[in-house]
């Protein structure tokens, strides 16, 4: 009888242990995946720098990289992008007309493991050159973005963008 008790007793203290270890597990993971979620938007906030300043200075192929091979980007107003190729193209038309500028400010940002999940808002400002057929502007959107992470980095998978339509001037 004894036996039976002190195995009755070491049982509930190996579970009460292992309960203990259990809640600690769920606390490191849930620490581990806060980490993770920095270092992807630390990551992705890098590439939101990097891509507009590598198109300034028509550094477009490397620009791309940042963007996954099948990247649909739909911006209101115009048809889709449905390729990394097709983007690269664009960039490079959209630069024989004038000089873009983006600034993006990332508003929610939700990390989901090898995917991400961005919402922001960018300012894109336009100076016309002589072969533009339209004026300079700036113009502000609202985008959302997911990202996909690689063996290359994270990596835009779809962008969306709406554009606010410009504000009419004041009478």
């Amino acid at each position: 009888m004894k036996k039976v008790i002190y195995y009755a007793i070491f049982v509930l203290l190996l579970a009460a242990c292992s309960g203990e270890q259990k809640q600690v597990s769920e606390e490191d993971m849930a620490a581990q995946a806060e980490k993770e979620s920095a270092l992807a938007l630390q990551a992705i906030e890098e590439i939101n720098a990097t891509v507009p300043a590598l198109i300034l200075e028509g550094k477009f192929e490397e620009a791309g990289k940042y963007f996954a091979p099948d990247v649909v980007q739909m911006i209101s107003g115009q048809p889709p992008i449905n390729s990394r190729e097709a983007w690269i193209e664009a960039q490079r038309q959209a630069a024989a007309i004038g000089e873009w500028n983006l600034e993006l400010e990332v508003l929610n940002f939700e990390y989901l493991g090898d995917r991400a999940v961005e919402r922001g808002r960018g300012v894109q400002t336009f100076t016309a050159n002589e072969n533009s057929p339209m004026p300079s502007m700036q113009m502000t959107g609202d985008y959302l973005v997911m990202w996909k992470k690689t063996d290359e980095g994270w990596q835009i998978q779809y962008d969306y963008v709406v554009i606010a339509p410009p504000e009419a001037p004041m009478e």
